[in-house]
């Protein structure tokens, strides 16, 4: 089966991939095999953190 459950703070989150069941390394792995691949969901994930991450150090004045 290809999803695991968690509860935070009440809210259950339920997730639906194979990834859900990846050590971390094991999931860093796969990033950086789908980052060299270039794979296009993982290249507009990263641009949108690192998007959020410079709003934020803007409005902290760093």
């Amino acid at each position: 089966m290809n999803t695991k459950e968690y509860n935070f703070d009440g809210t259950r989150v339920i997730i639906h991939s194979p990834l859900a069941h990846l050590t971390d390394e094991e999931r860093a792995e796969w990033m950086l095999r789908e980052q060299a691949a270039d794979n296009p969901v993982i290249k507009e994930i990263e641009r949108v953190i690192n998007a959020c991450y410079n709003d934020k150090t803007k409005s902290r004045g760093d």
